[in-house]
């Protein structure tokens, strides 16, 4: 059975993002590897931001859903009125 191999981005992909940056900031001179490697780093991500999607939308156990944010320590509250609640029946 063959299997998908993660080759990354291709070597056009990558050249025509770096030339795309290089035009971008102006056409500076000495960058070539900047771009190269930026271009490289970008495409990977993209790539990457494209499979966790892909793995979301199929039920795919590879995509985990990040743990919600949470802005406050709970409350005793419920505890509170429950115990009111047995003091108010046991009167």
């Amino acid at each position: 059975m063959p299997q998908d191999i993660d080759t990354g981005p291709s070597e056009i992909a990558i050249r025509e993002r770096s030339y795309y940056l290089w035009e971008r900031e102006g056409c500076p001179e000495g960058k070539n590897l900047e771009h190269w490697l930026r271009a490289k780093a970008e495409l990977e991500a993209e790539e990457e931001a494209h499979r966790r999607a892909e793995a979301a939308l199929s039920g795919s156990p590879y995509f985990v859903m990040p743990r919600p944010m949470i802005s406050a320590p709970p409350r005793r509250t419920t505890a509170t009125r429950i115990d009111a609640r047995k003091d108010a029946l046991r009167a």
